[in-house]
């Protein structure tokens, strides 16, 4: 496994903050998903809570502080997303946004970093299965357009971690944990090859069309995990998501 550079992530984001108060940033992408390359890029990913007084003229800012620049020699992709939009995507069903701010690779320290994790799992629900349903065929999709291990990699990953978190209501987005679990042990070869190459290296036509044979018995796990999901409908926890931005928004200027 090849660690992310955390120091590394945590300099180039004190010196590329958003505008606003810091609340979470972590990193996401190839390292938090179990096969980043040698050369895999450091993605970012956060919430930021814009000043009080700038979302009450008539042009509020909120869009997202987004830049890629290379730091040291590493690749930095950064994101954060205003708060509000934030916590509607997570209230959504986006699973991106339940990933960020349950990686355990968090770059932040601070009071909102436990507030955030704990409304995020209170939202766990079958709302989910809309985003790991339509990003695994988006993952497919892709990979039929250009093959390579990291695209067949993902498919694997998607589909896994929306059945896992579907059926035990636990977010698992590391695939060398999952694929074992769920009995493709061949999946270890894939991230082998990934961590032995290159972030976009082509994949064996034999080896490919081994692992595009398993889409269809991931597709139907996935469609068995959501109508036998013991999960809530919808997230129960949208008023205190609402009183928690409000008080955090009341509290600043």
């Amino acid at each position: 496994m090849l660690n992310p550079d955390l120091d590394l992530a945590r300099r180039f984001l004190a010196e590329h903050p958003p505008p606003g108060t810091m609340l979470q940033c972590a990193i996401s992408g190839a390292h938090l998903y179990g096969f980043p390359s040698p050369d895999s890029d450091l993605d970012l990913k956060g919430i930021h809570a814009a000043p009080t007084r700038e979302l009450l003229g008539l042009q509020p800012r909120v869009e997202p502080h987004d830049l890629t620049e290379d730091y040291d020699g590493v690749e930095c992709d950064l994101t954060t997303n205003e708060a509000a939009s934030a916590l509607r995507s997570l209230l959504a069903g986006n699973g991106n946004m339940l990933e960020r701010i349950l990686s355990p690779y968090q770059l932040v320290e601070n009071e909102h970093v436990d507030t955030l994790q704990a409304l995020a799992r209170d939202t766990i629900s079958r709302v989910y299965s809309r985003h790991y349903t339509g990003f695994f065929t988006g993952c497919r999709r892709e990979h039929q357009r250009t093959p390579t291990v990291k695209t067949l990699l993902y498919s694997y990953r998607v589909a896994l971690t929306g059945i896992h978190l579907l059926t035990t209501s636990e977010l698992e987005p590391n695939v060398a944990t999952l694929a074992p679990r769920y009995g493709f042990d061949d999946v270890a070869d894939l991230i082998a090859r990934k961590q032995a190459g290159t972030e976009h290296g082509p994949i064996d036509p034999m080896i490919d069309e081994h692992h595009r044979a398993r889409w269809p018995l991931l597709e139907q796990l996935l469609t068995v995990a959501t109508n036998d999901s013991p999960l809530p409908d919808q997230p129960p926890n949208y008023g205190r998501i609402d009183a928690w931005l409000i008080a955090l928004r009341l509290a600043q200027t």
